[in-house]
């Protein structure tokens, strides 16, 4: 079940759709130096068991109702990155862009290191 933000106003009501959210965090998350890509996640076992979840094969998941949205996304990094200051500052991107765009709050931005991109030289040695 997609999960939407709403907003309702005296002229009428506002929807964002979980995938537009996700669209800008991917859009934040790979102007981030270091950032090569994006990885699909796996589904949880909830999920799993249950056979709930269609988006399981997504890089980003958000998690928002009327007050918050949490998101969770799951990228590759370069070889040559450090994965500290990669991860915050997607963090903090995610996290600007989604709150700017959208006027809602981000309580979190999850940032799972899903693999590592080798550069063509890198893998040679």
């Amino acid at each position: 079940m997609q999960e939407n933000l709403k907003s309702v106003d005296g002229i009428g009501s506002l929807v964002i759709s979980d995938d537009v959210i996700a669209a800008i965090a991917v859009n934040a998350a790979k102007d981030v130096d270091g950032v090569t890509g994006f990885a699909t996640r796996t589904p949880d076992f909830v999920q799993s068991v249950f056979n709930i979840g269609r988006d399981s094969n997504k890089a980003v998941r958000v998690v928002s109702n009327e007050n918050d949205i949490k998101i969770h996304i799951n990228i590759v990094i370069s070889d040559k990155a450090r994965i500290p200051k990669v991860a915050a500052s997607v963090q903090h991107s995610v996290k600007c862009a989604v709150q700017s765009m959208t006027g809602r709050v981000v309580n979190k931005v999850n940032v799972t290191v899903a693999g590592v991109g080798f550069d063509g030289d890198s893998a040679e040695k």
